[in-house]
């Protein structure tokens, strides 16, 4: 075989967050975000869904403090969305973190975080939840996203230390 003639005869796979990022799943939770993030009821239902959802133990346990932060994201969002000029916070969502700034317009990685937990309550995925090991696209996703929007959660974690 020549130099000339050569050619890798195998590719790098894609890493399995980019397989779960160009999912039809995801896909289709990234479509759901753009209507979700400008409705507070739609805001408050995802948030319960994920609320009532078990994520403090395994195989969700490495992330329930970002999921429980992601959450008090929705309800601030949906209070903000609630609140016009003159109008008063709602009172039925639960307290967001310690101090929530101002949420204008809901940017790309807020989108990218009401994706991420549509697609964690959303049944079908690339990888079923039923199955064992089922919440493993669920965790890298989720990972890979509280990565992205460290910055934009930062205000909802919770210190528990603090909190003692």
């Amino acid at each position: 075989m020549s130099e000339q003639t050569w050619t890798p005869q195998f590719r790098a796979p894609a890493s399995t967050v980019t397989k779960v990022l160009r999912s039809p799943a995801f896909i289709h939770s990234r479509e759901r975000a753009h209507e979700i993030i400008d409705d507070p009821i739609a805001l408050r239902e995802l948030g319960e869904t994920v609320d009532g959802l078990d994520y403090t133990n395994t195989p969700l346990a490495g992330v329930a403090d970002r999921v429980a932060a992601a959450c008090r994201f929705l309800y601030a969002r949906a209070d903000y969305l609630d609140s016009g000029p003159g109008s008063e916070p709602s009172t039925d969502s639960p307290a967001p973190g310690p101090a929530s700034p101002p949420l204008p317009g809901g940017g790309p990685r807020e989108r990218l975080i009401v994706a991420a937990l549509h697609y964690l309550v959303t049944p079908v995925d690339l990888v079923p939840d039923a199955r064992i090991g089922g919440y493993v696209d669920d965790v890298l996703l989720l990972s890979w996203v509280f990565g992205a929007a460290v910055t934009e959660l930062e205000t909802y974690l919770v210190d528990d230390d603090a909190e003692q």
